[in-house]
Order: C-alpha cells, then structure tokens, then sequence
C-alpha cells in the first residue's frame, strides 16, 4: 500500500464519543495489541463513567486516524494505548498525536507512558519491534526512568514526559500505581502491578 502522507497542519485532538470509541477499539485496538495488554471495552468505558479514563482521536478532519487512551488520577496521566492506523503510519501522525498530547496535557505534572521492553521479546521480530516502539518514544523527546515494572506478567520500562524538573523515582512509581488504582479493583491491583 502507497505511504499516505498528510499535512500534520491538519491533525488535532478529539474527544472520542461512546460510537467512536467502540468502532476504534474493534476495528483497531484488538488488532494493534495483544489481548493479554488490551483491557475490555467494558472496563474502558467503566473508566471513563469514572472520569478517570478518556479516549481521544486523532482527526484528519472528522476521520479518525489515530487514538490516545489516557488514564488520569490527581497531577498525573498514563497514556495506556496510542496507535495511528495502519494506513496512516510512517506519515509523521504518530510525531504530531505525541506532541499535541503535550501541549494538551501541559497542565499534568507526571505523564507517563509504558513501553514493553525490548530484552524481553520472545524472538527477534519482537525485539525489533519493542526497539521501534521504544524508540519512538525517545526520539520524541520522552526520558527513559530506568525504572522497570511487571503489569499483569508483562515487563514494562517506565517513560516519562519532559518537564521543568526531573521527578524522583519514587515519585514516579507512587504516581503509576495511583494511576493503576483507579482503573483495577483493590484484588487484581495487588497481584497484578509490581515494581522491579
């Protein structure tokens, strides 16, 4: 398929409404992640009835081609799940979604996003392809923590969003488990999210 390129110009940020969320999960989040990292349709939406979970498009005029699942609980966000549709990668939509997410969220003092790490690939397709992702994100500006976590059996490395000060680690992790604790019941939250 020929490369679709668009003037990032053209791109912003949309609230998702309750039909566009539902066509973007079936038609491009159970395809974009794996289905023991993808949380149920019904447990987003318990999310955003919550207000602790939004899901935001990225438009091309009134074309969804791109989305940000946020969690958000006091000064901090997790961007959960942030993909561009297949059609319009390598465009430069996934550069433009990350940098109106900052400017979007510059009121948060803790963004943080997790990324799988590349060393725990189960072959080298997938090494490459955590190395991309992780990659991504770098390029883009986002700081490596060095800090390590086990969310339901996945190992994950913790990244963070630039601001004026650097967050101490401490705080980093007290901030991605508050994030964790709104969206998971008190049970699965204890055996499910680990810090290494």
């Amino acid at each position: 398929m020929q490369e679709h390129r668009t003037p990032q110009k053209n791109l912003h940020l949309e609230l998702l409404d309750e039909e566009q969320r539902r066509r973007v999960y079936i038609e491009h989040m159970k395809e974009d992640f794996p289905p023991a990292e993808l949380k149920s349709l019904e447990e987003i939406e318990q999310g955003i009835t919550e207000g602790c979970y939004r899901i935001l498009g990225l438009m091309d005029q009134n074309e969804v081609i791109g989305y940000a699942c946020l969690v958000e609980a006091k000064d901090a966000c997790l961007i959960d799940y942030l993909a561009v549709i297949p059609e319009r990668r390598n465009s430069g939509a996934g550069s433009e979604m990350l940098r109106l997410l900052e400017k979007r969220l510059q009121d948060r003092e803790y963004v943080i996003v997790e990324v799988e790490r590349p060393s725990l690939g189960k072959n080298e397709d997938e090494v490459i392809l955590r190395r991309r992702r992780m990659g991504f994100y770098l390029r883009s500006g986002i700081l490596d923590t060095g800090i390590d976590v086990r969310c339901f059996g996945e190992g994950f490395r913790i990244l963070e969003a630039k601001r004026n000060e650097t967050h101490r680690r401490s705080d980093i992790i007290q901030r991605y488990r508050d994030l964790y604790q709104c969206t998971l019941p008190v049970a699965l939250y204890g055996d499910y999210i680990q810090t290494e």
